[in-house]
């Protein structure tokens, strides 16, 4: 991910301009059915009147803003509510972003209903990265959420598919073998599956549904791609693609589908 600290506080609101339809790919995942482990997690949702608030956490994938503007979109489109998101980012952050956030949750705001977190590629990509420590400040942050409001469902968007391009790469679509996904991030994800599972709250396989195993190399190809060369990054319609995935992903687990 690019260095930095650049927050974006976003409260992102206005409707964005529609693009013309494409069809795109729909990748399944193999990790959690119709993309959402512990769906339950969120059917808490259905019930909720009035607009659907929602805080996420996250690194440059959430400060860009176009992915969580394409699923806030779609939400309230299909859900029938007025969905406000407010987004809370830093490119470059990794989990321990949130240490530094007391209380979590703005005091002076209403209680989301959905508080979803959404870091691991940055943790991935640290050679030097403490499993154990990563999954102790995971177990604490979702205890904090939880505290701070009890009635929200939390979502966990699990790292998705990335790469560095400094060779031992074995892609079928990457004859020098440049690209490779680092090693620990498979890990990262794990923990965040397990931890999610453990404490009951809801997973959404990013990877896989972004098509798994050499997907952050295949969507750099062709004459669109839906990411950008530094294998990493999504670009706007990529985002718009992912967001659209996870917003019906969400909408199948709110209807128990």
């Amino acid at each position: 991910m690019i260095a930095g600290a650049v927050m974006a506080a976003m409260l992102l609101g206005a409707p964005a301009q529609e693009r013309p339809y494409q069809p795109l790919p729909s990748p399944v995942s193999a990790t959690c059915p119709r993309g959402v482990c512990q769906p339950e997690a969120l059917g808490g949702l259905a019930r909720a009147s009035g607009p659907l608030r929602i805080v996420q956490f996250g690194d440059s994938h959430t400060a860009s803003g176009w992915l969580t503007e394409a699923y806030r979109r779609r939400l309230e489109a299909d859900l029938g509510r007025p969905v406000e998101l407010a987004a809370h980012a830093e490119v470059g952050a990794t989990i321990g972003a949130l240490s530094g956030r007391t209380p979590l949750l703005d005091l002076n705001a209403p209680r989301p209903d959905l508080i979803v977190i959404a870091y691991g590629t940055n943790d991935g990509f640290d050679d030097a990265l403490d499993l154990g420590a990563f999954e102790d400040r995971l177990r604490g942050e979702i205890a904090r959420a939880k505290a701070e409001a009890p009635a929200a469902a939390i979502l966990i968007l699990g790292a998705p598919e990335a790469m560095r391009g400094e060779g031992g790469g074995t892609c079928p679509d990457d004859p020098e073998g440049r690209w490779r996904e680092p090693g620990l991030l498979p890990l990262v994800r794990d923990v965040q599956h397990r931890v999610a599972a453990e404490t009951g709250v809801a997973f959404w396989d990013w990877r896989g549904r972004m098509g798994g195993a050499c997907s952050a190399h295949r969507l750099t190809l062709g004459p669109e791609p839906l990411m950008r060369r530094d294998h990493v990054h999504f670009n706007e319609a990529g985002a718009d693609w992912l967001g659209g995935l996870l917003a019906a992903d969400i909408i199948s687990a709110v209807r128990g589908r």
